[in-house]
């Protein structure tokens, strides 16, 4: 179970914040789009979460995020689920299986310590980033990191007003841009200048998004090649239990 704080304020002399949609193990596109959003170190780079499972790089991506002193990521519900399978707390779903594959055993614990660390909320300067959703009966150093990640079986439903904006943005009055992922949504950009969607699906083999802070711009780069549809080819026939919370 979740075990890091609910809230993480950086509050460093940043000059930009760079928030990275769900990078599922997109090692690859990963390094492309640090390198084409110039990040540096005067930035903060912050993702979403679900930066593990289904692409062949997942270890990659999480020892960049843990060991680069300014690199950042909130809980997803893959971490959380990832998590829970190294400590037998949740049955693998057969993308975590996929990700355990490429990683010694004698280092499960370890890196499922970090990985339910993550806090559910991070805030900087110029942003505030969470995996799916937030509760806006809640402040947001209060969220609920299993809320916040989405995570369930069956996955739980996000409410969408007919523009396509989550109807929980309506209700919240939050004073900095909000940086969601965990699903595709029909645009990036939702609210022009307050909500941004950054899981443009790299996994599937459609994009990887950056949204740099202050001012919004968005950086991309094309998935290499559609990993998910290859690793389910491999991995999906190998999971005994129920259908995977996407």
């Amino acid at each position: 179970m979740p075990t890091g704080p609910l809230y993480q304020r950086l509050d460093g002399p940043y000059q930009r914040t760079i928030v990275v949609g769900d990078i599922h193990g997109c090692a690859v596109e990963f390094d492309r789009l640090r390198r084409a959003v110039r990040f540096g170190p005067r930035d903060v780079l912050v993702t979403v979460g679900d930066f593990v499972a289904r692409g062949p790089g997942s270890w990659e991506v999480a020892g960049f995020l843990r060991d680069t002193p300014n690199a950042f990521s909130v809980l997803g519900n893959h971490e959380l689920k990832i998590a829970g399978a190294i400590w037998g707390t949740s049955q693998k779903g057969w993308s975590h299986k996929q990700a355990l594959s490429t990683l010694d055993r004698g280092q499960w614990e370890a890196w499922a310590g970090f990985l339910e660390r993550l806090p559910a909320v991070i805030e900087t300067p110029h942003a505030i980033i969470t995996h799916a959703r937030f509760n806006p009966r809640l402040a947001i150093n209060q969220q609920d990191p299993y809320f916040t990640a989405a995570a369930g079986d069956p996955a739980p439903w996000i409410d969408l007003d007919p523009d396509g904006v989550p109807d929980w943005f309506h209700a919240m009055a939050l004073e900095k841009p909000v940086c969601i992922g965990h699903i595709g949504y029909s645009r990036v950009e939702l609210v022009p200048g307050r909500l941004y969607a950054v899981d443009t699906r790299v996994v599937r083999g459609e994009m990887l998004t950056a949204v740099a802070f202050p001012g919004g711009q968005i950086v991309q780069v094309p998935a290499g090649k559609n990993y998910y549809d290859e690793a389910a080819a491999v991995w999906k026939g190998r999971s005994s239990g129920p259908p995977l919370v996407e």
